[in-house]
């Protein structure tokens, strides 16, 4: 894996905590104030309209759907010493912990964090079809 491939899925999970609210300014931001002529009432209609092609198809919206759904199942079909080294090192706000930091915490070795971590990053690269 390339530094770039790496400092992807890092982004990808730091912003993952964050992601349903991301989804939701996405949805807003598709939807738009409507005010037209009902033919049905004969009155004036006024409400939000969504376009529901457009969120379907909306390749932003999908992404983070995608990106959600994928790190929700590596993380459910990883070991617990996986997932608390992936939630202290990108779930966390205002952690600063190292890989040696996250190995004297939990009383590992800073290969054996940093081998665990790569695995999953493979991992989530694969379920991302990178």
């Amino acid at each position: 894996m390339n530094d770039y491939e790496r400092q992807h899925l890092e982004s990808i999970l730091r912003d993952y905590p964050r992601i349903d609210k991301y989804i939701g300014v996405r949805i807003a931001k598709l939807s738009y104030p409507y005010q037209g002529h009902s033919h049905v009432l004969s009155k004036l209609a006024v409400g939000t309209m969504l376009f529901d092609d457009c969120i379907g198809t909306d390749r932003c919206l999908v992404q983070l759907e995608v990106n959600k759904k994928c790190i929700d199942y590596c993380l459910k079909h990883s070991d617990s010493a996986t997932r608390t080294i992936i939630e202290q090192l990108y779930f966390q706000h205002a952690t600063k912990l190292t890989l040696d930091g996250i190995g004297m915490r939990f009383n590992m070795s800073k290969s054996n964090v940093s081998r665990k971590r790569t695995a999953f990053f493979e991992f989530l690269k694969q379920e991302l079809g990178y």
